[in-house]
């Protein structure tokens, strides 16, 4: 019996899944990207310099290269209901242990390693490797709404954390996070979590099979393929991508530990420094949720283009704000900042699945996601080295907006929009009310 071609009854569980990962990378990157409030009170407790403090978070960045093809593999094997509990585990241990340092080369330690590999296994890597399994189509936004869980994360949690720390001391705000994160998310994971749409007879976007079994027309075969890791080693698009990726990180990275401290350097309260942090978070969801859309509408490139160039600009006008530390200023730079950079990961993710969808995906974005682990490490490390050489974070800011020029270079090398012209075509127009469609 011939099954038509639709799409199922219902909601499709594929959102379920982007909401359950929404929620888990608010928490865990939330922590994550409240690391510059956590810093700023270190260093007055400490009297470590900015360069080693910054370390610490380098690396995490370094760690999170080198585990992050780990991390895919692991992932393509055991799917998030097996690896992301574990993970919850391992984050919740490496914040206790950061609770009881005493010397800088624990924190290296707990936080750098411990922390770093908690971060990979239960962050980015994963969770854009399980969207992409759910979603061909759509795919643009739905990485952009579980990934927008990051901005919103760090929108509540840096303010969340500057009020801990002031209250209760960043020791034991480490603890409280150590407790939240298992708690909450690992209930969480084991109810709600499926690693791909066959666990449940589904088809990605919710699609249903025709009489020959296709899945929805207008989402072919090639999305849904099967590279090898090899041959996207091999390729002009991995490298090219490897080479953006490197560049984002290392803005990130920069802005993430850095940012906080320079708002308070040229004048500026910690309490708005906190929540001027928190603001560029949750603006990097409403970026990342923008472009995400959009590029499933635009080109890959076009859209990164736009949004890497008012990211730029928005760093333009941070440092303005040096010279005449106005509010409006840095309120500026935030907003153009989130809507800018906060299109650069949705885009360069879905990018990279549009050419190297398959088995091993995971695997890949892994590899390819060892350029953000040595590019954020260098950004905090190199922000906080200049620093105390020049004592003015400017030189700094100048590397990280030509390395996100040079970016706009690479994601129109990679070419995402040749593999997803052909693999994903116009869907087919329904006829109007007393018209019908021709036939062959």
């Amino acid at each position: 019996m011939k099954v038509n071609a639709g799409v199922q009854r219902g909601m499709f569980y594929g959102w379920v899944i982007v909401l359950v990962s929404f929620l888990t990378l608010t928490l865990v990157m939330g922590t994550r990207f409240s690391f510059g409030v956590f810093y700023s009170s270190m260093l007055a407790e400490m009297g470590w310099s900015r360069a080693a403090t910054a370390g610490i978070f380098s690396i995490s960045m370094l760690v999170y290269a080198v585990v992050a093809s780990g991390v895919g593999a692991a992932f393509d094997r055991w799917g998030p209901r097996r690896m992301f509990p574990c993970a919850a585990v391992l984050l919740s241990v490496g914040f206790f242990l950061c609770s009881r340092i005493t010397a800088l080369w624990q924190f290296y330690l707990y936080y750098g390693v411990l922390v770093g590999t908690g971060f990979a296994a239960l962050g980015f890597i994963p969770h854009v490797a399980l969207v992409a399994r759910w979603f061909a189509r759509r795919r643009g936004l739905a990485t952009s709404l579980a990934l927008a869980g990051t901005g919103v994360g760090s929108f509540l949690l840096a303010p969340v954390s500057e009020a801990l720390i002031a209250r209760y001391g960043w020791r034991a705000s480490y603890v409280i996070y150590a407790l939240l994160i298992p708690g909450l998310l690992i209930p969480l994971i084991l109810w709600a979590q499926r690693s791909r749409p066959a666990d449940l007879g589904l088809h990605p976007d919710g699609a249903t099979p025709t009489a020959s079994g296709d899945s929805q027309p207008g989402i072919a075969t090639e999305m849904l393929g099967d590279t090898p890791y090899a041959t996207a080693l091999a390729s002009r698009g991995f490298w090219a991508l490897f080479g953006v990726i490197f560049a984002i990180g290392c803005n990130l990275m920069l802005l993430t530990v850095h940012q906080n401290q320079y708002l308070i350097d040229i004048g500026f309260s910690p309490v708005f420094a906190a929540w001027m942090l928190g603001l560029a978070g949750l603006l990097r969801s409403s970026g990342s949720v923008l472009w995400g859309a959009l590029s499933d509408r635009m080109t890959r490139e076009t859209s990164f283009t736009c949004a890497t160039l008012l990211g730029v600009l928005a760093l333009f006008c941070l440092l303005s704000a040096q010279y005449a530390p106005e509010p409006w200023r840095v309120v500026l730079a935030v907003l153009l900042m989130g809507l800018g950079y906060g299109g650069t990961s949705v885009i360069y993710s879905t990018a990279a699945a549009d050419l190297f969808q398959g088995r091993h995906f995971g695997k890949i974005l892994g590899l390819m996601e060892i350029g953000f682990g040595l590019g954020g490490g260098l950004g905090s490390a190199l922000a906080g080295i200049v620093f105390d050489y020049f004592q003015t974070y400017r030189p700094a800011f100048y590397i990280t907006m030509g390395l996100m020029l040079a970016s706009i270079a690479g994601i129109w090398i990679a070419a995402p929009r040749a593999v997803r012209r052909a693999a994903v075509p116009a869907p087919p127009v329904a006829p109007r009310p007393g018209h019908s469609l021709p036939h062959n």
